[in-house]
């Protein structure tokens, strides 16, 4: 290593343990500047496309309880709250950014009030305090849907050698989002949501369609959830509309209502988890120049209850040493319908239109913690990424249509950080049937994903992903064939004509956040590329080779709640019938997820879609 990386690091290493010291301590922001009317609006253009502030400092990644260790032990004197406004940042407290801007989003946001973030504290007053779940708790903050950033911080100037005053500081996300899904001379949707009504933790959503097509040509969707209710970490939302979109071809003509009660292992250290989840849903013939007359009717309920134990959750509380947990669980559930299209024969294997019941146990086998860092999916704020393993291991009943099999399956997850912070997940998921003396629909999906640590270029701040999976299906009988028009293939592929029992696929990307900020927004451009290489043991003109090149650009505003907006060009060059070769796509509220659940209910193996996030 030559001297001036080891002097480069060395400086790295003195920037951090100033950071750290600072945010040991209550952060303490500059008085806004008085200026006139229209000096604030001056200001505010000025700042508003200026460069990004929150990434002056050095980029680290640094697990959670680093600046908590050294407080171990000491009794929790007092717990405040601390809500910074919008001209503020958590991770540059030298930040006091006051213009016309942040002026109306504080006017017109109503802050997280101090019950609302006390009642999602692990933490107690005249107890002693233990850096790891402060950690947890911290990192649990960020998962709120109301939050953006948090900390928990010590107050030195009230603080002795033996007792703490703790902080926990938050920053919100403006509460209130347009949600916008197409604009066009035929079909407008789009409503409002509101994530913190009054500052409660309480959300309020509400959309319109209106579509030329239908009849009625106007539908709706509303739904209202509630966080943590009473302090048991319990989330209960419910949700109903006629705007769903359907389950044959996904055209927004079903009717559905949807009660869910969940609670997850917010921490390693609590004991319970589960969730309840109760529906009913059907189609309507709301498109008939579309279907002629001839639409797929269906009706449909859905009961899905889990729950779980964490075995000796608090045993090794105050164990520096991170020790393996293990966590119990059982899951039924039962989407039954009631009518089903008849284009469907009888006896025919669909998941989309067959009845399903089960009963499933798993046994969960973790020793994870995280790290913070920033620039994965984020522009900026606080983000956590997993460390350590994950496997799942499970067993049950599983009935699809007339069709009743045991079943045994495994879910594994190794996440890596090393010195340089790159970031590696390796995963494997893997299941099997036993029907009539053989084993049955044997299904495996394994791959690797790779974070390039954060490159400077120039002003820009640039990450490499790349993803490789490998999955197969041997003697299918009645899960769905393999697929590439999901995100474990290629990204703007729509057909379903290409299925198959054996898929590879490559996935990289390029992505540059750069310094300039307009309006609080943030820009990053990127350049992607797909392959997959898809092969049917039973042989199939539409086998082989499928790869996709392009790029485009997100926008982000971390202060808001609704997602990334993306524009997206992309080339295919093979296409199927029904399906182009040049596109350009536009996302609105894209969100991008990975795991940040230590576990999740027992389910069968799933080989087209990554729900729970655990595949970077």
């Amino acid at each position: 290593m030559s001297p001036l990386i080891k002097h480069i690091i060395s400086i790295s290493c003195i920037v951090l343990g100033m950071y750290s010291d600072v945010c040991a301590q209550a952060p303490v922001y500059p008085k806004e500047q008085k200026r006139s009317f229209f000096g604030k609006i001056i200001y505010g253009i000025k700042t508003s496309f200026g460069r990004d502030t929150t990434g002056r400092r050095e980029q680290v990644t640094e697990t959670n309880t680093k600046t908590l260790l050294k407080y171990e032990g000491k009794y929790i004197r007092s717990i405040s709250t601390n809500q910074l406004g919008f001209e503020k940042s958590i991770s540059d407290s030298a930040s006091n950014f006051v213009y016309f801007g942040t002026k109306v989003l504080n006017a017109v946001h109503a802050k997280s009030r101090n019950a609302t973030v006390l009642r999602n504290t692990y933490l107690k007053e005249g107890t002693f305090f233990n850096p790891y779940l402060a950690a947890d708790n911290e990192r649990h903050y960020r998962t709120l849907g109301y939050i953006q950033d948090s900390r928990i911080t010590i107050d030195t100037t009230t603080s002795t050698n033996d007792s703490i005053d703790l902080i926990i500081v938050t920053k919100d996300i403006f509460a209130y989002a347009p949600i916008v899904n197409g604009l066009g001379p035929l079909r407008q949707r789009a409503g409002l949501s509101n994530v913190n009504v009054l500052g409660t933790g309480q959300k309020l959503s509400f959309v319109m369609l209106h579509d030329t097509r239908r009849n009625p040509s106007l539908g709706y969707d509303a739904g209202y959830s509630y966080n943590n209710i009473g302090g048991s970490f319990i989330d209960a939302s419910v949700s109903f509309g006629n705007i769903t979109r359907n389950i044959y071809d996904r055209r927004e003509d079903e009717q559905f209502i949807l009660l869910q009660l969940d609670r997850p292992l917010v921490s390693q250290y609590k004991r319970l988890a589960g969730g309840l989840t109760v529906g009913k849903g059907n189609s309507l013939s709301l498109f008939p120049d579309y279907y002629g007359g001839d639409y797929y009717r269906y009706n449909y309920g859905v009961l899905d209850a889990w729950g779980g134990y964490n075995i000796g959750a608090r045993k090794y509380l105050n164990d520096r040493k991170l020790h393996l947990k293990k966590f119990i669980s059982f899951r039924y559930f039962n989407y039954q319908f009631f009518e089903t299209p008849y284009q469907i024969e009888e006896n025919q294997f669909d998941q989309r239109f067959n009845s399903r019941q089960g009963a499933l146990a798993s046994l969960t086998l973790f020793r994870q913690y995280y790290y913070k860092t920033q620039y994965i999916y984020g522009f900026g704020v606080t983000e956590d990424v997993p460390s350590g393993f994950n496997v799942s291991f499970t067993a049950g009943w599983y009935k699809q249509l007339n069709l009743s099999r045991p079943y045994l399956g495994m879910d594994a997850y190794r996440y890596i950080i090393n010195s340089k912070n790159d970031i590696f997940g390796l995963f494997l998921r893997t299941g099997m049937f036993l029907g009539q003396g053989n084993l049955q629909d044997v299904s495996l999906l394994a791959g690797a994903s790779y974070f390039s640590r954060v490159a400077e270029v120039g002003n820009a701040k640039m990450r490499q992903y790349f993803r490789v999976s490998y999955g197969s299906i041997f003697n299918r009988v009645a899960l769905n064939p393999l697929r590439i028009n999901n995100t474990l293939g290629l990204r703007n592929f729509n057909s379903d004509l290409a299925t198959g029992d054996c898929r590879l696929s490559l996935r990289s990307e390029t992505f540059i956040f750069l310094e300039q900020k307009y309006f609080g927004f943030r820009l990053a451009p990127f350049v992607a590329g797909d392959i997959s290489w898809l092969s049917n043991s039973f042989g199939s003109l539409n086998n082989g080779f499928y790869y996709g090149l392009g790029g485009g650009v997100r926008v982000r505003n971390e202060n808001f709640v609704f997602g990334t907006f993306e524009l997206r060009g992309i080339v295919l060059p093979r296409k199927l019938p029904g399906d182009t070769m040049f596109k350009l796509s536009a996302a609105f509220n894209l969100r991008f997820r990975y795991n940040n659940n230590y576990v999740t209910k027992p389910d069968i193996v799933e080989l087209n879609s990554d729900v729970t996030g655990d595949i970077y």
